[in-house]
């Protein structure tokens, strides 16, 4: 069997995983990228009668992070600040009021690839980014009237999304060949050097919508392929970029967004009530 991320043979590295509580599965690990593969995986109809898991609990308390931290990774990536991170922590209340006079609004084109139920995309524009949705699999509940149907857009998020792809590369060459992005900014767990016990919890076997896996190689590997520097915000948190970011600063602010973010969040202007009226006006057009 081959990577579904670089086509290398894979070799088996788990077994005795049960998907939705009776189907067995089977994780293989590739040599070359060490994206990590469940097989056979042949329950995902029945996994995706709901797109989004019952088991989902933290879907609200997840965007609501995830909202903050696009805010201010968007609003300070340009941003040049020549001071090691280590001062930046000691002096944390002065840079909060020193950047809030120099952060500069975010002005591009963002894509939420799928974006699921649209909570995202509605909370981005509800800060004030121009924010619009796509999903092939999934009800757009919260952000009608946007949905994505431009192929140019700056920025492309991806939340909780690439751990569900059953074809990974082709999801790529659809993003970084097709729309072509400066900005990929996506979540996915990394598992780390060694391969998880069955006991990993973002394995999710009673949901059987997880079935593929990545770490830092994988990614490298990835962006590498597709011309992008890779920066991680954390475990969980990641970003291609086409040019160098100041790592650095930029994972202060992020890391630090619940601090940050109601200072940065002045630079925008919401567009709640705005696309309130451009939704009456297309109710009578």
């Amino acid at each position: 069997m081959k990577c579904k991320i670089c086509n290398t043979e894979v070799s088996l590295k788990l077994k005795g995983l049960i998907y939705l509580s009776r189907f067995d599965g089977e994780v293989y690990q590739c040599p070359n990228c060490d994206y990590l593969q469940v097989f056979p995986a042949d329950w995902l109809e029945e996994a995706y009668t709901e797109s989004i898991a019952i088991t989902d609990t933290g879907i609200v308390a997840r965007n609501l992070l995830f909202v903050k931290r696009i805010t201010i990774l968007l609003t300070v990536i340009d941003f040049q600040l020549r001071i090691p991170a280590v001062f930046l922590r000691v002096f944390k209340s002065f840079v909060r009021y020193f950047c809030s006079k120099r952060f500069n609004k975010y002005r591009l084109n963002i894509l939420d690839f799928g974006g699921g139920y649209g909570l995202l995309v509605r909370m981005l524009r509800d800060v004030g980014f121009n924010a619009e949705w796509r999903d092939l699999y999934t009800k757009n509940l919260f952000a009608r009237g946007f949905e994505g149907k431009s192929k140019n857009y700056d920025c492309i998020l991806s939340f909780e999304v690439l751990e569900h792809l059953e074809n990974p590369l082709r999801e790529f060459d659809n993003i970084f060949l097709g729309f072509r992005p400066n900005l990929f900014i996506f979540s996915t767990l990394l598992y780390g050097e060694e391969v998880p016990d069955k006991n990993w919890w973002y394995y999710s076997p009673e949901t059987g919508q997880h079935i593929g896996f990545y770490n830092e190689r994988t990614l490298r590997f990835i962006a590498d392929k597709y011309g992008y520097f890779y920066t991680s915000i954390d475990s969980g948190f990641h970003i291609f970029s086409k040019k160098r970011l100041h790592s650095d600063i930029i994972r202060f602010f992020v890391l630090r967004s619940d601090y940050f973010f109601p200072t940065v969040a002045k630079v925008y202007r919401s567009l709640t009530l705005t696309d309130n009226e451009k939704m009456i006006k297309s109710i009578f057009d």
